[in-house]
Parts: C-alpha cells; structure tokens; sequence
C-alpha cells in the first residue's frame, strides 16, 4: 500500500490527467508513468488507475450527455462492442505475469504518445451518422470494440485514438467525437475495472482520494470544452499530445525499474 506522501504527490498530477482526459483523451499517457514511479505494481497499477479514472469519467460524460453532444445512434451501437472488447483486454493483462506486463507498459507508452500525433485530415466535412449511415454499422463497431480491447487491456491514450478516429474517419465533429468518446471510455473503463476487481488489482485506499482529484479534474475539462466548443478540444490534442510525448521519451530513459516493483 503507498505511502500517504506518495498519494500527496500523486493528486495533483490526476487532476491534470483528469482535465485533460476530459477534453481530448490522453490522461493515462500521464498517470501511469506517474504510478510506476510511485512504485505501484505493474497489474495493480493498471487496476487503481481504472478505478480512478472510471470516477473521473462519469462526471465529463453526464455534463457531454447533459449538454446535448451525445450522438445517441453512434453510442447505442458502440456501447456493446466497447464492453466486450474492454471485458476481454482486462482479462488478457489481468492474467499475464507482472514483468510481462512491465514491459508491455513500457513499449506502449511511446507508441500511444506517438499514435496520437498522427496529423488530422485537411478538408474534413462532418457526416451525419443516423440509423441508415453504413458507418454506424460498420465504423462504429470496429473503432469502439477495437479500442475498448486496448483500453481494458492498456489504456492510456484510449479518448485521444477515440476522437481522432470518430474524427477523422468516421466524420464526426470534434465536439460530438469527444462527447461521444467519453461515453465509450466510461464503459470500458467500468467493465475493466469490475474485472480488474475481480482479480483484486485494486488498492482502494489509494484509488478514493486519488478519484476526488480526478473528478475535480474532469468537471473543470468538460466544462471548459463545452463552453468554448471544437477549438478548445483541437488546440488540447495537438498541445498536450506534442507535450505528452516529449515527456515520455524523457522518462523513458529517466524512469527506475526495480523487481522491487512487481
């Protein structure tokens, strides 16, 4: 169990993870390279920051849903397949040895970063997605199930792949792609978190306080790219993404790895 001093340390950084999860994603690019240091083990690490990440969420998606942004045939066909492809990637981590799972991080945390610099396309027009739209049926599966596996399984950078692709391919807005993406990282965030439960790779005493923060976060995001609308959230991905990655490629050489972690 850490120590209160690391959690001291730690609520700061998961209100920033929170506020920016909240408007473009990317949260977990930040908090877990800050629980690794922390010294949390690899598959409990993953369990606490679900947990707290899971609370954070449920605040930025009830404002997106109170606000109206929610395209609610784009969620209704999503949900199911982020559920099942979450449920079957927190099972994969949740099974496999710690020092496996060690590594799996540390190969992750720069390709995630990197995915998410990938440029948006020029000219984009925004497509109406209804019950008659081919890409609600066939987009809308692929993208939600397929980041709902790496979302259960790894997770950071989960809401920023989320809105450049609900973006960029499947032609959504920017506002309705975030609005919508923290709906599908709300419930693939619960799912793997029952299932990270299950395996009992949750410290609690640690993922509580830790969760006020990230709620506190979460609320001052959404609310601020609810009001300022598509600008706020484009100027978020390119500046944190940019930033983000600049900070993982550093720690990548600076982070201690100690078998006293596992």
């Amino acid at each position: 169990m850490p120590e209160l001093h690391v959690i001291v340390y730690l609520l700061p950084i998961v209100f920033v993870a929170g506020f920016i999860d909240s408007v473009a994603g990317g949260g977990g690019l930040i908090t877990v390279p800050a629980y690794l240091i922390a010294g949390f083990p690899p598959a409990t690490l993953l369990g606490t920051n679900k947990c707290v990440s899971t609370m954070g969420t449920v605040v930025s998606a009830s404002k997106y849903i109170h606000s109206g942004r929610i395209l609610w045939p784009v969620a209704i066909i999503g949900i199911p397949c982020s559920l099942i492809g979450s449920v079957w990637g927190a099972h994969t981590v949740a099974l496999l040895d710690a020092s496996i799972v060690r590594k799996i991080i540390l190969v992750a945390l720069p390709l995630a970063a990197a995915i998410t610099l990938i440029p948006k396309p020029h000219g984009h027009i925004e497509t109406d997605i209804g019950w008659r739209s081919l890409r609600l049926w066939i987009l809308i599966p692929i993208i939600s199930f397929g980041l709902g596996w790496y979302d259960g399984f790894f997770g950071p950078g989960t809401g920023s792949l989320l809105i450049m692709l609900m973006y960029g391919i499947a032609g959504m807005s920017l506002i309705h792609a975030a609005a919508v993406g923290r709906l599908f990282n709300l419930v693939s965030n619960a799912s793997a978190l029952f299932t990270f439960m299950w395996h009992g790779q949750v410290w609690y005493k640690a993922a509580l306080p830790l969760g006020i923060a990230g709620i506190a976060g979460h609320w001052c995001g959404s609310h601020l790219a609810i009001k300022r609308g598509h600008g706020m959230v484009r100027g978020m991905l390119v500046v944190t993404c940019g930033l983000l990655f600049a900070y993982l490629i550093w720690q990548q050489f600076k982070m201690p790895i100690s078998p006293t972690n596992q």
